[in-house]
């Protein structure tokens, strides 16, 4: 429900797997975490579910738009940044070429500007390694053009 549906703070989702292993490990950890969703949250995903046609239009629209801006932007601020457009989803790993590195970057960015942009080297992948030069921004907000202004800003 986070990413499709914009709705995070529910924390209710589903996994599906044919890795029956997998699946009983997940489970293990779940019940170890809670016994069950908050009814509440529940309750809402399935209000979600239900207007999904809606809810899914009106999300896709936004990251076009929003999509479109970061085109422009990246198009702009090509000496300082490299990106790919995804094939999907709200977020993205753009390379930072500054001279003073994504970590210094990041942090003088929050700090200055208000505008907080995680580092790579903040998350961990048992899977790859994790790029130390790129930062993670999520687009899939309606007041994503404000905080995309202030990062402009503050170049």
């Amino acid at each position: 429900m986070s990413k499709t549906y914009c709705l995070a703070g529910l924390r209710v989702g589903w996994i599906a797997s044919s890795d029956r292993e997998l699946l009983g490990r997940i489970e293990r950890l779940k019940h170890y975490l809670s016994i069950c969703n908050a009814g509440p949250s529940e309750r809402l995903a399935l209000i979600a579910l239900r207007a999904r046609d809606r809810i899914l239009a009106r999300n896709r629209a936004l990251l076009a738009a929003n999509l479109g801006a970061l085109q422009d932007f990246f198009a702009r601020h090509a000496d300082r940044f490299s990106w790919y457009q995804p094939d999907a989803g709200c977020v993205m790993y753009p390379r930072y070429r500054g001279a003073e590195g994504v970590e210094r970057w990041t942090a003088r960015l929050v700090e200055r500007a208000g505008v907080l942009l995680l580092p790579a080297t903040v998350y961990h992948s048992e899977l790859t390694p994790v790029p130390a030069d790129r930062f993670r921004i999520g687009y899939g907000r309606a007041d994503f053009p404000a905080g995309l202004a202030a990062l402009e800003t503050s170049l």
